[in-house]
């Protein structure tokens, strides 16, 4: 991993005294020997024109040729600071599905006065084409660009390039000028995007005065990490002085393409984000932005929404004293709290850490946000005298949470932490079928913030106690002559594969999910479709059973073609690319077990026993096995699949997709039953 720059969680001090501390933790890649690229606006190369498809991906419809950000500050008299972003895009068209990219809206704030609107200057267009072996430009015509509202505080800036087609190229570029009344840190820079890019270039210039915090993340290594002290010039002689000025390239970046088994784009994409974490003017002010987390806990805490309802209880009292009546075990007083809560609400889709209209309102309407119900859980449990605090988390589709980045808005989800002696549990109510301890999927993302009662917070790993899990068995008898399977097929789902059968069939009538088996197995034929523990226990497994019979009009007499995984059959390997530079987040571990006996007629035998497959993932990740052997005239096959890890890194990628290709490849391989030759 020495060409490896992982980015992600990378926090970096942006000042004038802090020069050493980017550098050194950029150091590996970083190198200012390299080959520059820097062109003029309103000149294109012939060469660029003349390009009918990108060399680093043929499927792209369009590569950004050149992608160029530059922050710099000023003061003004009557408006104070100012933050100016200057961009410069240039995008090569190659098909013509990416023909809107020369329609541009560039947002810009409208406050209630002069001093709160930020405004565009310098605005520059170019169309460029290939005619007749001639380099033609059209140029933007200013008079076209109009200004529309869109909210009560924004416009948009909108102008289209004229006279792109396939092979165009388009350029534009324009400076953002935004009073840090409006805009008190620069916007997010993404290296990467939806189509390739050649160079994706960010620049900016720091005045001591103004302290960011830096997070760099994505898993593309910096091309060109430059930063040097500078002599910085804002137009006042009071913030005049030292500074620094950064500046950062990504080169040849590939599209981001949104892959299987990862969290949410954000979390992947090569960026910068800033923080400001304090302004600084000797003699005159400092104001600090930055947070601890004992500030968010304070926060959280005060809140009326958030610490407020964990101090109201008194609309509990009556299940608590039933609960209490019943039983003094913690264990099960936390499964009839639990219980309770999580039968009696119904999550309504949100999640936030903001109680709703108040846990109390939620609670009589049987209605409410993830945070109302998990609050109010955490509420009666701490009533029956257990240990239980929330825990707030990011979701999956949020992104990573940075726990260097103190910040309740890093939050957006809620569950109940309870210790019981040395056990510790999650719990989140909002799940109409979960049993105690089985976050849903979406809740399970690296790390959350416990809230003590009393006492400092802290960070937990939340790791999955349950997996994937399915076991499927077959008992069935081959009947050669007529090219036909007959026997008894169940499943039973564990864990996660549980909860979502639970949540689709649940409520449904049986013959729903008739049906649907149906659908999943269209060549059986099927009876007698049992389904027990649908949502009695929900501790135990869903456990489904049938009769089925399979014909094969093509069969041949004599000799008998099958396919012995019959269900839970991998047809496709989920990890498609060639490569990966980002981590593999499963979620879950996956356990999937298939076990078939297969009679046989007398006369009849396996032609060629296949052999035993057993793949193993590094560091004990997972194992595949399959084995098939004969008994007496029964075909015993078993298949074995256990990925225990959750989350295995680029370099991993490959022993992953490998594994995955094994267990596709053994489920085809079909089995070759004979007539004996007397």
């Amino acid at each position: 991993m020495t060409n490896f720059l992982h980015w992600c969680g990378l926090t970096c001090m942006m000042r004038s005294n802090a020069i050493a501390t980017i550098f050194l933790l950029f150091s590996s890649v970083s190198a200012f020997s390299q080959e520059d690229f820097k062109p003029k606006i309103g000149q294109i190369d012939r060469a660029s024109l003349e390009m009918t498809s990108y060399p680093g991906d043929s499927t792209a419809d369009a590569v950004y040729l050149y992608d160029y950000g530059n922050v710099t500050f000023s003061y003004d008299d009557q408006k104070g600071l100012m933050m100016s972003t200057k961009i410069w895009t240039r995008i090569k068209i190659l098909k013509e599905s990416a023909l809107d990219r020369a329609s541009v809206g560039i947002p810009v704030y409208e406050g209630s006065s002069y001093k709160e609107q930020e405004w565009l200057e310098d605005l520059k267009g170019y169309t460029y084409n290939l005619e007749n072996d001639q380099i033609v430009t059209t140029e933007l015509v200013k008079k076209t660009v109009k200004r529309e509202k869109s909210s009560a505080t924004q416009s948009t800036m909108k102008f289209n390039l004229t006279n792109v087609k396939k092979g165009s190229i388009i350029e534009y570029s324009y400076t953002l000028v935004s009073p840090m009344t409006v805009r008190i840190k620069p916007t997010p820079w993404n290296f990467q995007g939806s189509i390739p890019s050649k160079w994706s270039e960010y620049r900016i210039t720091i005045p001591f005065f103004l302290d960011y915090k830096m997070t760099m993340g994505g898993y593309l290594p910096l091309y060109i990490n430059k930063q040097e002290p500078v002599n910085v010039d804002v137009g006042h002689s009071r913030y005049n002085g030292n500074g620094i000025s950064y500046r950062f390239v990504v080169k040849d970046a590939p599209a981001f393409v949104n892959e299987p088994y990862i969290t949410t784009e954000a979390d992947y994409l090569s960026k910068i984000n800033f923080e400001l974490a304090s302004i600084i003017v000797p003699g005159e002010m400092t104001k600090n932005f930055s947070q601890s987390w004992e500030n968010v806990e304070r926060t959280l805490d005060e809140a009326s929404w958030f610490g407020g309802e964990l101090r109201r209880s008194g609309f509990l009292k009556d299940v608590k004293d039933e609960i209490a009546g019943k039983t003094a075990d913690p264990q099960e007083r936390m499964s009839l709290a639990y219980a309770h809560i999580r039968d009696r609400m119904k999550w309504d889709g949100y999640a936030g850490l903001f109680a709703g209209d108040g846990i109390k309102k939620a609670y009589d309407n049987k209605k409410g946000n993830a945070c109302d119900i998990n609050l109010m859980l955490t509420v009666l449990l701490r009533e029956l005298d257990l240990e239980c605090n929330p825990f707030i988390l990011s979701t999956r589709a949020h992104g990573y949470l940075h726990q260097h980045i103190p910040m309740i808005e890093n939050f957006n989800y809620i569950v109940s932490h309870v210790k019981i002696g040395e056990k510790e549990y999650f719990l989140d109510a909002t799940q109409s079928y979960a049993k105690p301890g089985l976050l849903p999927e979406h809740a399970l993302n690296g790390f959350g913030r416990l809230i003590p009662k009393k006492g400092q917070g802290r960070f937990l790993e939340i790791i999955p106690g349950d997996s994937q899990s399915k076991l499927e068995m077959i008992n069935a008898s081959i009947v050669p002559d007529d090219g036909a399977i007959k026997g008894n097929y169940s499943i039973s789902y564990g864990g996660y594969e549980a909860l979502k059968w639970r949540e689709k069939y649940g409520t449904e009538a049986d013959n729903v999910f008739h049906e649907a088996l149906k659908k999943q197995v269209p060549e059986w034929q099927i009876q007698n479709v049992s389904i027990k523990n649908k949502t009695e226990d929900l501790k135990g497994t869903v456990n489904v059973a049938c009769d089925f019979e399979i014909e094969d009009e093509n069969a041949s007499p004599g000799v008998f073609y099958f396919n012995p995984v019959l269900a839970g059959k991998w047809t496709t390997n989920p990890l498609k690319s060639k490569d990966r530079i980002y981590p593999i987040d499963l979620g879950t571990a996956i356990s999937a077990a298939y076990i078939a006996n297969f009679t046989l007629p007398e006369g009849y035998v396996l032609e060629e026993m296949p052999k035993t497959e057993i793949v193993m993932l590094p560091e004990k990740g997972g194992k595949f096995a399959y084995q098939v052997r004969q008994t007496n005239n029964v075909i015993q096959v078993n298949s074995s699949i256990q990925v225990t890890r959750t989350r295995f890194m680029p370099e991993e990628y490959a022993h992953l997709k490998e594994f995955f290709e094994r267990v596709v490849q053994k489920h085809a391989q079909p089995l070759v039953i004979k007539k004996k030759v007397n």
